[in-house]
């Protein structure tokens, strides 16, 4: 495992001449963790890009994964919006209106080269009313139901047709009782009034301001930042002259008891990426550059590993008395296989192997990590 130490967030979020001279300082080693992380997180492309303007001595087997990875990323988003775009003529022709989600509400929108941002699925929203319609089309377009995947309470089990791989969502917010499933649910309904046509004809999207709350949230709370840095390439995208509503985005941040969260994660892009944030009164006085530099670390964590880590700041959201039935839940999901084994579901390490990390110097530091910042959050 590389050492969480990587230099990658002063490549790719300081100014040309800081990273330009770290670059030029940078040995083998180093070299080689930063592209161990950009391989994880799907930052290659954006590394390409960054060391092309930047003209840095990159190792030359380095720059030529990166240069491939960025070509590939750019044939990606181009299948999948031409598939986007085949799913919205079929969705239009029969009545089902749905709306992108996460990277594909922004990426074509001219704001963002697409390859820098490379989406592993496309997540479209759908009423439940739709769901079985749309399930439906999806399968004569060819596409069909991963069978090793499974349903989660926000979406059905995932589609694909070989290459792109899609979610289709009822909801797009985890919640932990039924006040938090109602005030998800409030804030879908309000989403759905306020939705913009899409980059892509005949899909729609919801609007930047909503599309910002709903990624700040499923990077803080639903992952505890362990789904990687990429939320810094969205936040400088979405975040547009004149685009963000910001009194609104405190205001559904506030109904949806997540002012913390978005305190958090606009308090880092500000930090990293210059951000220009409207805090509208909700500036933050107790953010130390401690929770900040946790937050980082746990961007870095090992993708194999990001399940054990997120465990305990998951059921800190919960109250003590659904713990139990909670992890219950968490340890049935991550299968009871051996140290070696993977999860048939998943393909991720089985519960052995989550619990060795788990119990390790790493694991127990990166788990520290996510507990400091569940009790922020709660603050």
């Amino acid at each position: 495992m590389q050492s969480l130490m990587s230099p990658i967030f002063a490549l790719l979020w300081s100014d040309a001449h800081e990273a330009a001279e770290i670059a030029a300082h940078l040995d083998a080693s180093a070299w080689q963790a930063v592209d161990w992380h950009a391989a994880q997180h799907r930052l290659r492309p954006l590394l390409h890009c960054r060391a092309v303007e930047g003209k840095w001595d990159v190792p030359t087997d380095c720059a030529q994964r990166w240069k491939k990875n960025y070509q590939r990323s750019a044939r990606r988003a181009l299948y999948q919006r031409a598939t986007l775009a085949r799913i919205a003529r079929s969705f239009g022709q029969n009545g089902v209106t749905a709306a992108a989600l996460k990277g594909g509400a922004f990426v074509w929108s001219g704001t963002i080269d697409p390859a820098v941002r490379p989406m592993r699925d496309l997540d479209l929203l759908v009423r439940p009313d739709d769901a079985d319609r749309a399930s439906a089309l999806l399968n004569a377009l060819g596409f069909h139901q991963q069978g090793s995947s499974r349903p989660s309470g926000k979406h059905l089990p995932a589609f694909t047709d070989g290459q792109v791989v899609l979610e289709l969502h009822l909801r797009i917010l985890d919640t932990q009782d039924a006040a938090s499933a109602a005030r998800e649910a409030g804030f879908v309904e309000r989403a759905w009034q306020r939705k913009v046509a899409s980059a892509v004809t005949g899909i729609q999207a919801l609007s930047a301001t909503d599309t910002l709350l709903h990624l700040i949230l499923h990077a803080v709370l639903d992952h505890q930042f362990n789904n990687g840095p990429l939320l810094l390439v969205d936040l400088p995208a979405l975040v547009q002259p004149g685009a963000i509503d910001w009194p609104l985005l405190w205001q559904e941040a506030q109904q949806l008891e997540a002012v913390r969260a978005c305190q958090l994660a606009l308090a880092l892009g500000e930090r990293l990426c210059a951000l220009p944030v409207e805090w509208c009164g909700h500036e933050p006085s107790d953010l130390t550059d401690d929770e900040l530099d946790a937050v980082r670390r746990l961007m870095l964590v090992d993708m194999e590993h990001r399940a054990a880590v997120g465990w305990p700041g998951q059921l800190l959201r919960y109250p003590a008395k659904r713990w139990p039935g909670q992890l219950k839940a968490m340890i049935a999901r991550r299968g009871t296989k051996g140290h070696a084994d993977r999860t048939a579901e998943s393909g991720e390490p089985g519960l052995g192997a989550a619990l060795s990390y788990a119990i390790g110097a790493e694991g127990r530091a990166r788990i520290a990590d996510a507990v400091r910042l569940s009790f922020w959050l709660k603050r």
